[in-house]
């Protein structure tokens, strides 16, 4: 019996396909890693835009209180300016029809501007004087109503006929705080 070696022979052809595929799968790499951390900075902005449109939406809320307020005593002779609107720090539930004086003026020690979630109402609401939800569910947002008196129209008005209204939000997102002021200008049209 005859038994036949094989001899491997190197070919430079074998040689440029290791290369090749070599080349070739690092590409594929690259190109899947860059795909990936793509889709993870989307879902990251995705996140960080829905915590934005709540924090607006949350200021809007406290600022159309202040509006809800002013109009309700705009009508009554016996309310004088600035119609339940005084200079200082507040808080405020959605159907309120006065100001809360807020714990602190700093927002981020004022233990009633903590913003609580309701499941069953959906709906969202300050936490009482001691910083606690009550039973509801407690979020990563703070908001605060700040008045103060305006420039009083740049120096038209010398009777102290504006109030500047400023509602701040704060909250946390991958242990990053952020903060967005909602600003509006009440004037003494009476």
């Amino acid at each position: 019996m005859l038994i036949k070696k094989n001899k491997l022979t190197w070919s430079p052809s074998a040689a440029q396909t290791l290369v090749e595929t070599l080349v070739a799968t690092s590409i594929v790499t690259i190109a899947l890693v860059g795909i990936l951390s793509l889709a993870l900075s989307t879902l990251s902005l995705g996140g960080q835009s829905a915590d934005w449109i709540s924090a607006v939406n949350l200021s809007r809320e406290e600022l159309e209180i202040c509006q809800t307020i002013r109009a309700s005593n705009w009508f009554n002779e016996s309310q004088q300016w600035p119609f339940g609107l005084d200079t200082g720090s507040y808080v405020a539930n959605y159907g309120d029809t006065t100001l809360t004086a807020a714990t602190a003026s700093n927002i981020s020690t004022c233990n009633n501007c903590i913003v609580c979630f309701n499941p069953t109402t959906q709906g969202y609401s300050q936490a009482d004087g001691s910083g606690s939800c009550g039973g509801l569910v407690l979020t990563t947002y703070r908001r605060l109503i700040t008045i103060a008196s305006g420039d009083d129209l740049g120096g038209v008005c010398a009777n102290a006929c504006e109030q500047k209204i400023q509602v701040t939000v704060q909250w946390t997102h991958t242990n990053q705080s952020h903060n967005f002021v909602l600003e509006k200008r009440f004037t003494n049209w009476r």
